[in-house]
């Protein structure tokens, strides 16, 4: 929930309101074949949103895995790796908010300053996602 928090916090710098993939289908916004800067935006906003989603989805099931195998006995450090879990993805969130600014912040002088940044945010998150998934061994 913290890591949901934040990112929303993070993201409405000019994406807030942005409207769900829906509303953006009934105004006739095509993410494959998006035009323009805002409609690209658009697109990459819901593609976070997805990255974010599957992220929360795996980061949830991890944390519940570690907490049932100290609860069953089947593991006798789950507790500290659950609690290490928790340490290491805020630790996780400021470093990819940080990296993500630098790259923004590389870009500041052009137009395509927001779509790196998403761009940043979309492959970090993934990688994350990843991330998990191996340490964890989640499906």
């Amino acid at each position: 929930m913290l890591m949901r928090i934040l990112a929303g916090i993070m993201l409405c710098g000019g994406l807030c309101g942005a409207g769900t993939a829906a509303e953006r289908a009934s105004q006739g916004i095509d993410c494959a074949q998006a035009s323009g800067g805002y409609e690209r935006d658009m697109c990459d906003s819901d593609r976070l949103d997805d990255a974010y989603n599957e992220l929360n989805a795996v980061y949830a099931q991890a944390r519940s895995e570690l907490k049932a195998q100290a609860a069953d006995g089947s593991c006798s450090r789950c507790d500290s790796a659950e609690q290490q879990l928790v340490k290491a993805q805020r630790i996780w969130i400021t470093l990819r908010d940080a990296d993500c600014e630098a790259v923004y912040a590389f870009n500041a002088d052009g137009t395509s300053r927001n779509p790196a940044k998403m761009q940043c945010l979309i492959t970090q998150t993934r990688d994350r996602t990843r991330q998990l998934r191996a340490f964890y061994e989640l499906i």
